[in-house]
């Protein structure tokens, strides 16, 4: 029996092993009852891994082309000999994922499909953190005035898609708000791990606060990172703070604080996934700074080894942190509060009750909820033509 032919469209450039890269990659190796192909534009400033390594995590075959990109606007166009390729074979896949939020992108796949007559199940996945936003995610007068006159484009074209993928409650609600008359599927995020495979372990000898991700200022909210952990410090010069990731405008910055506060913050860089298992066992608290989310893969890998986790009440976060015992949301964006809350983590850790049974019980309550075996078939009903 012929396997059904899926296309998935990344909404960055794989070799950026992001979240919406990791997330594609991981899915792919679960859907086992299609036959994928995954195609990434290629933006080599965001690259962080070469695209043999990136073939040998994937089990899917990959194919890259390049996009011209609109300055400003950022949004691509695959006016390239490889973009126009790609797109010139979309009439023989069963059905379409896109999570590249890139109109003229989308565009140029709904024209053809309907110059070819195709009838495709095309889904467009919300995966973008700024998806239909109000504000550009760097707020400039010139962004503002462009995204003003744009997002009703941008607004006509996405709701020609008839199928939309959402990984939050908000993004939800907005597109019902919106008026969007499509079908929408409510799916989140899921786990990559095997719960069996989960060491636990009560770190007794420090307190270390963990934080991970691509260091971009705006967006993961570096510069509020920065604050926290000075104010940290200032109150107690006890606790410890490991960063990890690379890249973006606040990789230079995080490598001056640690430079600044050696005793007390540890930069590693981008680092191997096993190395990144160790962080987790190691450390006692995770915390996330981000001014906007959709649904953090990082959060739920952390509670995945049992870390309570604090961050801002913001899309994404919201719709994880459920209850007390999985950590704290914080009014975004109040500081002191947000320093308060590790203290507070600190004086638990300290009275032992940080414990592993403490770290099961969150373990358990966050695969109960996002396990690949429980999200996994939703996700092949939603991809069935």
């Amino acid at each position: 029996m012929r396997k059904a032919k899926l296309a998935i469209f990344t909404g960055s450039d794989l070799r950026s092993f992001g979240g919406d890269g990791k997330y594609i990659i991981e899915l792919c190796k679960r859907l086992k009852v299609f036959d994928i192909i995954v195609f990434s534009y290629e933006d080599d400033k965001s690259a962080r891994l070469s695209k043999s390594k990136i073939k040998a995590l994937s089990k899917a075959k990959l194919k890259f082309f390049r996009s011209f990109t609109i300055p400003i606007l950022k949004e691509r166009i695959p006016f390239s000999f490889s973009g126009l390729n790609v797109l010139s074979n979309l009439d023989t896949f069963d059905s379409i994922y896109i999570t590249d939020p890139s109109v003229p992108t989308i565009f140029m796949m709904l024209m053809y499909l309907k110059m070819k007559r195709a009838k495709k199940k095309i889904i467009f996945g919300i995966h973008d953190p700024g998806f239909l936003r109000s504000q550009p995610q760097k707020n400039n007068l010139t962004r503002r005035i462009l995204l003003y006159l744009y997002r009703p484009i941008q607004k006509a074209i996405l709701f020609k898609i008839p199928n939309m993928h959402v990984i939050n409650t908000f993004d939800l609600r907005r597109l019902k708000e919106l008026g969007y008359k499509g079908k929408i599927y409510y799916i989140p995020n899921f786990l990559y791990y095997d719960i069996n495979h989960i060491r636990v372990k009560q770190n007794k000898k420090e307190f270390i606060v963990l934080f991970g991700g691509r260091l971009s200022v705006y967006h993961k909210g570096i510069d509020i990172l920065i604050k926290v952990i000075q104010e940290v410090i200032k109150a107690n010069k006890n606790i410890k703070f490991h960063i990890f990731g690379s890249g973006e405008d606040g990789q230079k910055l995080v490598e001056a604080l640690s430079s600044k506060y050696s005793s007390n913050v540890k930069y590693l860089g981008f680092i191997s996934n096993d190395q990144v298992e160790n962080e987790y066992l190691n450390a006692s608290l995770y915390i996330m700074t981000s001014r906007i989310e959709a649904f953090p893969l990082v959060i739920l890998e952390a509670q995945a080894h049992g870390l309570p986790v604090i961050a801002f009440d913001i899309k994404g976060p919201h719709d994880i942190i459920k209850n007390d015992f999985q950590g704290k949301l914080i009014e975004p964006f109040k500081i002191e509060d947000f320093v308060e809350a590790i203290l507070y983590y600190y004086e638990l850790w300290g009275a032992g009750k940080l414990s592993e049974n403490y770290k099961r019980q969150i373990i358990d309550y966050i695969f109960s909820n996002y396990s690949d075996k429980k999200i996994i078939p939703k996700l092949e009903k939603m991809f069935m033509n």
